[in-house]
């Protein structure tokens, strides 16, 4: 028997502590001999047929639909979602939990294996459960359980030992309305920044197709690249020079080995093609890149390879255990070369709106933040 830390204030009863499978059925998905092949996959039919990549931590993917028809519904006997199950993936990536609820557009959905339904008793309403999965109470029960190094695994038999706790239903309303309004405010703030992001790609497209080229020049031959020198885990905590990774922020060192003014660019990992500009000393991991020596405009240069960079690594990336990029990728990059004025105009042009989606950033970041704080002390 325990308490939250916050809590709305007209509740003060001690909440319940229960396994997961005394409070809900645990449904895998269908395996027999009757699962769908390849060919029984459809653009568009009777029932959408989930799979792992369909469900993210934001919620439904449904970017990548297949479907499967009525009669081979009919044929399979498990894996059928009714409204506000709560779907789990528990194979590769393991721990995604969306709901199914009247918002999805979908009646007919089925699950693929790899994930578990969630299907609650009266104990606990489907939108708090929902919640509680979602807070790190569980999410650390989760990161306890999973074994395999190299696919992770959630079992059924390790879900039904799950601790989940809980209020009365009054309150269990309260809690997962209230987290509901929040996730609708970082969906909405997710939204602004898609449209801006949408709005700049339109404006990109625009103005680098009307704007007048003096001549195009591989990127090599306007500065000089190179790389940093050191292991990832180089950096010193309160270093005195900045140090740059391929992560999307920097960290501290020193030790500077480069004093300029430079374009340093993530050559692998999550963030293989991200930007910093930067001039002053600093230090770099052997896999980012670094320009610098500049004979054209820098600022015009980091422009055009946020707009344009990304393309040319989704069509030549590495792809390993981890993706990455070769120097040949930046180095034979054609970079369309304007006018003075013209250059001052898209550098303006781009930076307003850059600024104006990283305020966006920032807001929906702290939203993020403050759910999670919340939702650390909401729940026991």
């Amino acid at each position: 028997m325990s308490k939250p830390k916050l809590r709305f204030k007209e509740f003060n009863s001690e909440w319940k502590n229960e396994k997961l499978s005394e409070l809900s059925s645990i449904i895998d998905g269908d395996r027999g001999k009757n699962y769908p092949k390849e060919n029984d996959f459809f653009d568009n039919e009777y029932c959408l047929f989930l799979n792992a990549g369909n469900v993210t931590k934001q919620g439904f993917n449904f970017n990548n639909k297949l479907f499967i028809t009525k009669e081979k519904d009919e044929l399979l006997r498990n894996g059928k979602l009714i409204r506000n199950d709560i779907v789990l993936t528990t194979r590769g990536t393991v721990g995604n939990v969306v709901l199914y609820d009247n918002v999805i557009p979908y009646d007919n959905v089925r699950i693929n294996s790899g994930m578990v339904i969630i299907r609650n008793n009266d104990s606990v309403i489907p939108k708090y459960l929902y919640s509680y999965m979602k807070s790190q109470m569980f999410e650390n029960q989760v990161s306890k359980t999973n074994f395999g190094s190299a696919q992770p695994q959630l079992t059924i038999k390790g879900l039904e030992k799950f601790s989940i706790s809980y209020p009365d239903k009054n309150e269990q309303v309260k809690v997962s309305n209230f987290l509901s309004l929040l996730d609708k405010k970082i969906e909405l703030q997710s939204k602004k920044i898609e449209d801006l992001k949408l709005f700049k790609k339109g404006l990109s497209n625009k103005i680098f197709s009307s704007i007048d080229v003096i001549k195009e020049e591989k990127l090599g031959n306007i500065c000089n690249i190179t790389t940093g020198k050191l292991d990832a885990n180089a950096m010193v905590e309160n270093g005195q020079y900045r140090f740059y990774t391929c992560a999307k922020d920097y960290y501290y060192i020193d030790k500077y080995a480069f004093d300029t003014e430079a374009l340093l660019i993530s050559g692998n990992g999550a963030y293989v093609g991200y930007i910093h500009y930067y001039k002053g000393k600093f230090n770099a991991y052997q896999r980012t890149y670094v320009l610098d020596k500049f004979t054209e405009n820098i600022q015009y240069i980091k422009v055009y390879l946020d707009e344009f960079l990304s393309k040319r690594i989704n069509s030549e990336k590495k792809e390993g255990n981890t993706p990455y990029i070769v120097l040949s990728t930046l180095s034979d990059m054609k970079i369309k070369l304007i006018n003075y004025n013209d250059e001052n105009k898209v550098i303006n042009t781009f930076n307003n709106i850059n600024i104006k989606i990283n305020k966006e950033e920032l807001k929906l970041n702290k939203l993020i933040e403050l759910k999670k704080g919340l939702m650390q002390n909401m729940f026991v």
